[in-house]
Formats: structure tokens, C-alpha cells, sequence
């Protein structure tokens, strides 16, 4: 195998031509120079002497011109076809025909560089082609999961309640649900950890449990205890939902609530000072099987409003990583007038929050629920 170099290949290949073409010139020059000295051709021998060197190296000249330039061309016409080939990839033909390289050197593992290029090239557009359609079917797929994920969330508000859910990614792991029954109106918030597809199975899972236990009429701490229980045995990945759930009478306004482990939702009094509602120290739902549950009851005044919420409100950032925090959001709610409706209370509390974090990208789910008694 020929291992010396394209370069030294070359350099050599002209060496040799010159050295070739200026010993014929020499040879002709003695032969001439001979010739008029055997012929004793006295009047002409100087010029002859003179000029036959000259012309001799001004044709070898010529001629060591010429061969150069076809041989040089001849070995560098690999790489003139290369650069052709190149800029037909760079235009989108990774299948460009490469020349065939003879020889064993620069040129050919040139050659088998741009080979090995157009393969990858081929192979990895092969795998984005097959990673695009299966995140346009995964899409497609979270698309159809959203609409049902939302379709799930009940929109039938009554006059005294509204809420709103913003999930962060196609699905999230976010709830709310309130059901009425006569008099007695059950509400609830809740949180998934995590987010996306798993976060919002478990959701499913504890808004269904919630619409059973809400037909049982039971103490509250059971309900949540059924709840945890149920999260918790078919929890393989730690997963738990932090959960506020509370039960109403509308005659009455007694609140029985039972508080897993969330953020404590604001009582606004009639004259519209906020407070946050005291509540118990219990774990969130599905961290511990038969974990034993407390409730409490308050009594509201006429005219009270509730705004319950998740972590997505006090924990959203903006660019300098800022949190909105509960003492913005109280500042906030000192702000509502007591005749807003619900609907605008909880509009004026997500758009609270989107101006503070501006152009932030939203990291969180975010669930807003205002309910007035």
C-alpha cells in the first residue's frame, strides 16, 4: 500500500518532471555546442553559442509549463469533483455521486469521509422522520387526553361559584369539583405531584373517589381517609394529591372541611377582610394507607367568600424567579369588591398572577376556585 502523502505524491511527481526536462535541455545544449565546435563554424559559432541555451531552456520551459499544469490537474481533479459533491449536499442531495479515487492516500479517505457523511446524514434524517411522526402521534394523542382531561371538570357553575383550571403542559395533574345535593354543596381543590400524563390519571382517580364518597354523606375525615386509601393502593410511582374538601349547608352555613396536606384556602368576611382558613396538619392523600384523618367545621356569616387554590398561584415565578407568594395574593384579594361576581373574582385573581410573572413560562398547574355564601 502506498502510504506517502497527496502532498508529497505531487510535490515529488514535479520534481521529477523539471529534473527530467532540464537534463534533455542540457543534453541538447552540449550536443549543440559540439556540433559548432566539430564544424569550425567560426562566423555563426558565438551567436549559436548564445542563443541555442536560451532557446533550448525557453522551450523546456514551455514544455515543463504545460506538463505540470496537466499533471497537476490530473491528480486535483478528485478534489474539484468533491467540491461539487459538497455543495450538492449543502443543497440537499446527501445521495450526490462521489467521485472514485484510484489511489491510497489523502484523496481516498477524503472520499470515504464524505461516504461515511452522506450515510449519517441518511440515518439520522431517517430517525428524525420516525422521532417527528411519533411526537406528532404522542401530540395528537396528549391533544385527545386534554380534551378529555377537561371535559371531566365540571363547568356547570352555580351563581355563587366559579372556577377556573390552567394546566402547565397538555394534561396536568391539577382539580377541582363541587357537587350539590339540596342544601348541602361539596367542594373541593386538589394537587397531583408531578405533571403530565401520570399526574393526571391519578387526578381522574380522586375526582372520581370524590364523587363516591360524596354520595355516602359521611364524616369528612372518612371520606379523605377512603380517598388516601384508595390513591395510595394503586400508587406504584410514590405519587399523592394534596386535597381540600369541604361540605356546606346553604341554610345553615356550617363548613365541615377536611385539609390533606394544601395550601389553605382564604376566608373573606363581609366586609371583605381576608384571613386564611386554619387547618390541621394531615398528610396528603397517598403517602400512607389508613392514615387517621381530621376534620373541623367553622361557621360562615352571610356574605362570606372562599377562594381556595393550589401552589400554582403562590409559587408561580417571574424572570428574576420571584414567587407570587401568600402575601401578594392576600394583597390581591383585599382588592375585590363585595359585589364582583365569581367569575370575575377568579379572573382578577389568574390575571393577577400572569402580570406578575409577564413573560415567564407558566411552570405549574393553576386551579382557582371562589365560592360565595
Amino acid at each position: 500500500m502506498n502510504n506517502r502523502s497527496f502532498s508529497s505524491r505531487l510535490s515529488w511527481r514535479i520534481i521529477g518532471i523539471v529534473t527530467v526536462i532540464f537534463l534533455v535541455s542540457f543534453i541538447a545544449v552540449w550536443l549543440v555546442v559540439r556540433y559548432v565546435i566539430t564544424n569550425e563554424a567560426a562566423s555563426t559559432a558565438p551567436l549559436m553559442l548564445t542563443l541555442s541555451p536560451l532557446l533550448v531552456v525557453a522551450v523546456g520551459l514551455i514544455i515543463i509549463y504545460f506538463m505540470c499544469r496537466r499533471e497537476i490537474r490530473r491528480m486535483t481533479r478528485p478534489v474539484t469533483e468533491l467540491s461539487v459533491s459538497a455543495l450538492n449536499m449543502a443543497k440537499g442531495n446527501f445521495k450526490a455521486n462521489l467521485p472514485e479515487i484510484a489511489s491510497k492516500d489523502e484523496m481516498l479517505r477524503l472520499r470515504d469521509s464524505f461516504v461515511y457523511l452522506q450515510n449519517s446524514i441518511s440515518d439520522y434524517i431517517g430517525q428524525l422522520k420516525t422521532t417527528r411522526s411519533d411526537n406528532e402521534r404522542m401530540e395528537s394523542e396528549l391533544n385527545v387526553a386534554r380534551t378529555i382531561q377537561m371535559g371531566m371538570l365540571n363547568t356547570d357553575f352555580p351563581p355563587q361559584l366559579h372556577a377556573m383550571l390552567k394546566p402547565a403542559k397538555e394534561v396536568g395533574g391539577d382539580l377541582y369539583d363541587f357537587i350539590r345535593k339540596g342544601d348541602v354543596l361539596h367542594i373541593a381543590v386538589g394537587d397531583v405531584s408531578g405533571k403530565g400524563v401520570p399526574a393526571s390519571l391519578v387526578m381522574a382517580i380522586t375526582r372520581a373517589m370524590l364523587h363516591f364518597v360524596a354520595t355516602l354523606d359521611l364524616p369528612l375525615n372518612e371520606s379523605v381517609s377512603r380517598i388516601n386509601n384508595s390513591v395510595a393502593d394503586s400508587n406504584s410511582n410514590d405519587m399523592f394529591v394534596t386535597l381540600f374538601i369541604a361540605r356546606i349547608n346553604l341554610k345553615t352555613l356550617r363548613m365541615d372541611y377536611c385539609n390533606a396536606g394544601h395550601n389553605p384556602p382564604l376566608i373573606i368576611s363581609p366586609d371583605g377582610v381576608p384571613r386564611f382558613l386554619p387547618v390541621k396538619s394531615n398528610l396528603a392523600a397517598g403517602l400512607l394507607e389508613h392514615f387517621p384523618y381530621e376534620d373541623e367545621h367553622i361557621d360562615l356569616e352571610p356574605g362570606t367568600r372562599i377562594v381556595a387554590y393550589t401552589d400554582g398561584v403562590t409559587e408561580a415565578e417571574n424572570d428574576n424567579l420571584e414567587l407570587y407568594g401568600e402575601d401578594r395574593l392576600m394583597e390581591d384579594i383585599k382588592q375585590l369588591k363585595a359585589d364582583m361576581d365569581e367569575e370575575t373574582v377568579v379572573k382578577h385573581i389568574y390575571q393577577s398572577v400572569k402580570s406578575f410573572t409577564a413573560r415567564h413560562p407558566q411552570s405549574d398547574d393553576i386551579t382557582i376556585m371562589s365560592l360565595k355564601v
